[in-house]
């Protein structure tokens, strides 16, 4: 229910930033739109991710439970009790939800809805997906190959880590929206 309350919530923000920026155009509605469109597109792949995480386990039988959590659902998942295959069930299910989402995204801005707000959403979602990608493709590799699901699970966990593959996928997805910008103008 609250994942659910959260939708709504960043649905109806980037729908009122796009009225305001489009009924007033001044320069504070458009900074407003970008940015609650961004954190909205990056917070609801974020959501919609861990919804797959979940739904992946279970549907590998994973006994994850359905609770409110205090970090990602991957912490739930005990990797004493739980199996590979439900381990990569997890994995690939968090994967196909934000691609999902970056679908959605990317519909909404090429299809022109909500403007300015639209397309911060579209951006916000691509930069959640090339984040996760860069994160979260090395260990589910590392572990479809065999590797110790504990040890690839802590090592790719790490905030430094994490930190270092944001920036790495953040800056070529900034270059290829610049290079598109370009390329559109």
């Amino acid at each position: 229910m609250r994942d659910l309350v959260i939708t709504c919530i960043v649905t109806t923000l980037i729908w009122t930033m796009h009225a305001w920026h489009s009924g007033s155009g001044v320069w504070i509605a458009a900074l407003a739109s970008c940015l609650l469109g961004f954190l909205g597109g990056y917070v609801l792949c974020y959501v919609y991710h861990e919804w797959g995480h979940l739904i992946g386990a279970r549907l590998a039988g994973g006994q994850m439970p359905l609770a409110p959590y205090a970090g990602p659902i991957i912490g739930l998942f005990d990797l004493n009790r739980h199996s590979r295959r439900q381990f990569l069930f997890l994995s690939w299910g968090g994967v196909l939800a934000y691609v999902s989402m970056m679908v959605i995204t990317l519909v909404t801005h090429f299809a022109g809805l909500w403007g300015l707000a639209g397309a911060a959403f579209a951006v916000g979602g691509l930069a959640f997906v090339a984040q996760s990608l860069s994160v979260d493709l090395p260990q589910i590799v590392k572990v479809m190959r065999g590797a110790n699901i504990q040890a690839t699970s802590a090592a790719g966990a790490n905030a430094q880590v994490i930190l270092r593959r944001t920036w790495q996928s953040w800056i070529p997805l900034a270059l290829a929206i610049a290079a598109y910008n370009t390329a559109s103008a």
